[in-house]
C-alpha cells in the first residue's frame, strides 16, 4: 500500500511523504503506483522550479519521497501541495485498497 502523509502549519499545508508500493499490478506495470509518481515528481520539480520557496526534499532507493517547505511556505506551494491532496485523493478513491492518506497537524 502507498502511504501519503501530508504536513500542515497553522491549518496550511507544508510539506508531505509519499512511501509504500501499491501492488495493484507486477513492477513496470503498476498503474497506481505511476500515477502516485507522476504527481508526487510533478508537485516537487514544480515547487523547485516554478516557486521562490526552498525545501528539503528526499528520495530514497525505495522510493520514497519526502518534501518539506520551509516557512514561511508561499501562496503558491501551498497551491501546488493542495494540487497534489486532490490528485491522490482522486486516485485513492478508485483504489482505496492501495493507497491511503494521512494529514498530521
Amino acid at each position: 500500500m502507498i502511504t501519503v502523509v501530508f504536513y500542515m502549519k497553522d491549518g496550511r499545508y507544508c510539506g508531505f511523504h509519499s512511501s509504500g508500493h501499491a501492488g495493484f499490478e507486477d513492477k513496470g506495470k503498476d498503474i497506481v503506483c505511476a500515477g502516485v509518481s507522476a504527481l508526487v515528481i510533478t508537485c516537487v520539480n514544480s515547487i523547485e522550479k516554478l516557486t521562490n520557496d526552498r525545501a528539503d526534499i528526499e528520495e530514497a532507493a525505495d522510493g520514497s519521497v519526502f518534501c518539506m517547505v520551509k516557512q514561511p511556505v508561499s501562496t503558491e506551494s501551498e497551491l501546488l501541495l493542495q494540487s497534489l491532496r486532490l490528485g491522490i485523493t482522486g486516485i485513492a478513491e478508485q483504489y482505496r485498497r492501495y493507497v491511503r492518506i494521512v494529514v498530521e497537524e
